[in-house]
């Protein structure tokens, strides 16, 4: 999975909408996110996490924890993310429910969460899957990880590379197994 453009907006500290372009980063396929100690790393870690699979980057914090404090009630909070995935690029749109000025009249309403994820084709989007449960679903299978196999193999956030090292020999295999998909090199092995 390659990123090329994350948009966050009343999220976790970015109460304005923030765009992050990958396409700087050109052609390398590591990087590193680094800042001083409040600046929003770990928040954009969430924001890829969360628009993938409804939950944030590190176990302990939810989605309903995710909306920027400073966000006002007419501030929308979402985050849109276009990545390639293969010779594909891919966009999803994820918002937690949060509240929010009333559409009608005075007072507040309960925006609900939701999500969509397409297939950029050009200038064509082709939907691939609406709601929250369907595009979580539609993620797994496109990347072939679910959420903590995710957390823990690709993103690698703060600390838990640790957790990586100190899993058991067997839990690694499997992590290792799904990261270089080794299963067929397996399957020689056991006809052997």
């Amino acid at each position: 999975m390659r990123p090329i453009e994350l948009t966050m907006e009343a999220f976790g500290p970015y109460e304005k909408k923030t765009v992050v372009d990958f396409t700087a980063l050109g052609d390398r396929s590591f990087f590193l996110i680094h800042g001083a100690t409040g600046a929003g790393k770990t928040t954009i870690l969430d924001a890829i996490c969360y628009a993938f699979y409804g939950s944030a980057s590190a176990a302990g914090r939810d989605s309903s924890m995710l909306r920027s404090r400073q966000a006002g009630l007419d501030s929308d909070t979402y985050v849109q993310f276009r990545f390639e995935l293969g010779e594909k690029i891919y966009e999803i749109f994820r918002n937690p429910a949060y509240t929010r000025q009333s559409k009608r009249g005075t007072g507040t309403a309960q925006a609900k969460n939701g999500a969509e994820l397409w297939q950029i084709m050009g200038e064509e989007r082709k939907s691939l899957a609406a709601g929250t449960k369907n595009v979580t679903q539609k993620m797994t299978a496109l990347l072939g990880f679910a959420s903590d196999e995710f957390r823990q193999v690709v993103l690698l956030p703060q600390g838990e590379f640790r957790r990586l090292l100190m899993a058991d020999s067997a839990e690694r295999q499997g992590i290792m197994e799904r990261l270089f998909k080794t299963e067929r090199f397996r399957k020689i092995e056991e006809m052997l």
